[in-house]
């Protein structure tokens, strides 16, 4: 058995709060010790959930939820009873059965509705292991356990301690203040959160309840700890809407506590959490069944408020509003906006998101006199399906009219509706008449030809229209949507790559098309293995240096380093996109984020902009503490890249301009990235503050794998 697997225990300590450190764990677990007849028996039965769980061989969730139920169920009975063979014995028995029952909800709860499982399998089984305690005479009840008889900061503040140290059974106020600043070590808005839900609740449980005890007081309110972190932080993207979401949560679990006080007092300990996850649950499915998608967001993925913030952050600014569909362009080549959003001619609501494709050259539509419908530009153009969907409707039988003339009866003429995984529906309209080559109940994908661009309908000149609506039916009401991976061309001549556009009248744009050889520079398939050689303008030390290409059983790519720190990335729509950076920190995988974490596969893109993560720069102690005061959920860069091709060198050239705009650490950060077409990111250079690091590729390797031998080989460089 690994160090690796071990690490589990005391990460199971840590997924008590939600979080994945180990050390935070072995912490957690040394203030249990505080009272070493629950430290030992919580560890006792956390080593048998982790060795049960192996022996049955049942999944290895990543949250832990075997070992730290049984954990729970440990600290528990070690809060109830002396430790002797007979309580050893009934901690096994609960460790073991809290084990099986976690598994099976836990894939239970994930097939229902990806719902987390959280202490309910605690909450069951200790329930069940007190009934069975207490109708068993040898055992001894635990006197240690008192109130804290002295005061550490002041008696209201203690009481928020000793309430936070209830969730190990340790209500003491030192155990408390341990945790907590374990807690905002972490987070921040974390630490936050669990004031705020604690004085919730605590005025709640004063206001409806006469004088009440303050032992019942200490340990009940850790429900409202634990509520406003998950429904505030954890579970759903950070924000205004979701600290009031919170709040109510907080009350829904006060008014659960006080109904069923009598269930919670001390004799009946093990059950005090069914409170807060009830709650948790109930909520958490409440958000997942509205019908549509507004604030409070959840979060993709439990996590960090940080963390989550960042993912959302990052996802807006390159994916468009959580509201608005996606969409690849329908159309091939440069094609200019006839009418956009809330159009002046008939884009108006509730039909008013909706774009006119057309084409124009020299300010014209049309060649010749333009009195055939032959002489405009688009006439004839291929359509293209700009999402995955299946065709529900069409309709092929309308005449194009002649330029100039309307069917008012028949406003969308030949037209294509694509229901999207959504359960919304794709429109495209005005299609030349016969020119359909799709039939109703078949799967498109993005770039599959559909039809070619007509004039019927209410269509004065040939263009095409395309909307997104709530049904499969005509006049259907609009919903946003914007186009992705585009080039827009300026006036001046200019143009720039638009991960994310939502067109205007008169704005000329471009579909993309992915370039292969660029495309295989950046392609990174699972065991690549980049080594570099980091140097620095301030410091003589040179080392080497590898990132590896891994693949997480949930099917995530990441690009990790030595150290532990890792990044995803994706390929989709001709770009690579890396987020989600975790672990410690890495110089030489920041500089490779900051450079190529955001890059276009394709030779049409020169110029772009990209918003990663502030904390990717080599900020100064005094900087980072500045950046956590004024934007403790973090921030993004303004970053603009630029790329050409140097004929000397025969290599691509990728630079970065990257802006802090935070008052007082203002600062601007660049990069250059050297792309070789045989050996790919050659060379990353960063300069900030004065500093500059320098990588250079000396070798690239693939690890070996069943079938697939190692290999290595060297660049020029090396």
């Amino acid at each position: 058995m690994t160090t690796s697997k071990l690490l589990d225990i005391p990460k199971a300590y840590a997924t008590i709060l939600f979080l994945q450190s180990p050390v935070a764990g072995i912490i957690i677990l040394a203030v249990t010790m505080l009272y070493p007849n629950i430290g030992l028996a919580g560890l006792l039965a956390a080593v048998t959930g982790f060795f049960i769980t192996r022996v049955l061989q049942f999944p290895d969730y990543s949250s832990h939820i075997q070992i730290y139920n049984s954990l729970l169920v440990g600290l528990s009975l070690g809060a109830f009873y002396q430790l002797n063979y007979y309580t050893i014995a009934i901690i096994i028995l609960g460790a073991v059965s809290v084990s099986i029952i976690s598994t099976v909800l836990a894939d239970w709860f994930w097939r229902l509705d990806k719902l987390p499982v959280l202490a309910l399998p605690f909450v069951i089984v200790a329930g069940l292991m007190a009934i069975v305690a207490k109708n068993y005479t040898d055992l001894n009840d635990y006197m240690g356990l008192a109130e804290a008889s002295y005061t550490l900061i002041q008696p209201s503040i203690d009481t928020f301690f000793s309430s936070l140290g209830v969730i190990f059974f340790t209500p003491t106020p030192v155990a408390g203040l341990v945790l907590f600043i374990i807690i905002i070590l972490y987070s921040r808005y974390l630490g936050l959160l669990a004031i705020v839900g604690y004085v919730v609740g605590y005025n709640i449980l004063t206001t409806f309840m006469f004088e009440p005890h303050p032992g019942f007081i200490v340990w009940t309110s850790f429900n409202f700890i634990l509520i406003a972190i998950a429904i505030g932080g954890i579970f759903t993207i950070p924000g205004i809407a979701s600290f009031i979401f919170a709040i109510f949560g907080v009350l829904i679990t006060a008014l659960l506590v006080i109904a069923t006080k009598n269930m919670l007092l001390i004799d009946a300990l093990p059950v005090m959490a069914i409170s807060y996850t009830i709650t948790t649950i109930v909520m958490i499915i409440a958000m997942k069944k509205r019908l549509g998608i507004s604030k409070p967001y959840l979060a993709p993925e439990p996590g960090l408020p940080e963390s989550n913030y960042e993912k959302a952050r990052l996802a807006k600014f390159r994916f468009g509003d959580i509201n608005s569909v996606p969409l690849l362009s329908p159309v091939l080549g440069t094609w200019s906006i006839y009418q956009g959003f809330n159009g002046k001619h008939t884009h108006k609501a509730p039909w008013q998101y909706a774009l006119d494709f057309f084409i124009v050259i020299n300010n014209q539509s049309y060649d010749e006199q333009g009195g055939q419908l032959e002489d405009f530009y688009c006439f004839g153009a291929p359509v293209l399906s700009p999402v995955h969907g299946d065709i529900v409707r069409i309709y092929d039988r309308l005449p194009d009219n002649t330029p100039g003339e309307v069917d008012v009866k028949n406003n969308w003429g030949n037209f294509i509706i694509i229901k999207l995984a959504s359960g919304l529906f794709l429109m495209l309209a005005h299609l030349q008449h016969a020119s359909i080559k799709v039939k109703e109940g078949e799967r498109v994908a993005p770039g599959k030809h559909l039809a070619t661009c007509g004039n019927s309908g209410r269509s004065p000149q040939p263009h095409l229209h395309m909307q997104v609506q709530h049904n499969a039916e005509l006049d259907s009401p609009t919903y946003p949507f914007h186009l992705c991976s585009v080039i827009q061309h300026q006036e001046e001549g200019s143009s720039e790559y638009k991960i994310v556009m939502i067109p205007k009248e008169g704005d000329s744009l471009e579909s993309v098309t992915v370039d292969d050889q660029l495309r295989n520079q950046f392609h990174l398939p699972v065991g690549r293995q980049l080594n570099y050689r980091l140097s620095s303008n301030f410091s003589n030390n040179t080392e080497t240096r590898k990132l590896t290409v891994e693949l997480t059983l949930l099917g995530q790519f990441r690009l990790s380093s030595e150290t532990q720190a890792s990044s995803a990335f994706e390929e989709n729509n001709g770009v690579l996109a890396f987020y989600d950076r975790k672990g410690s920190k890495d110089i030489l995988l920041n500089m490779w984020i900051l450079a190529n974490g955001l890059t276009p596969l394709t030779e049409m893109a020169h110029q772009w902009r990209d918003s990663p993560s502030a904390k990717l720069l080599p900020l100064s102690i005094f900087q980072q503490l500045v950046l956590t005061l004024l934007k403790p959920l973090g921030c993004g860069l303004n970053s603009q890249y630029t790329r050409k091709w140097d004929n000397e060198k025969s290599v691509w050239i990728q630079q970065g301009k990257h802006q802090l705009n935070v008052s007082l650490i203002n600062g601007i950060a660049h990069t250059i990235s050297i792309i070789d077409p045989v050996t790919g990111i050659n060379d990353i250079t960063l300069n900030f503050n004065g500093k500059s690091w320098h990588a250079e590729l000396i070798d690239v390797g693939l690890i070996s794998d069943k079938g697939i031998p190692q290999w290595h080989n060297a660049t020029e460089a090396n």
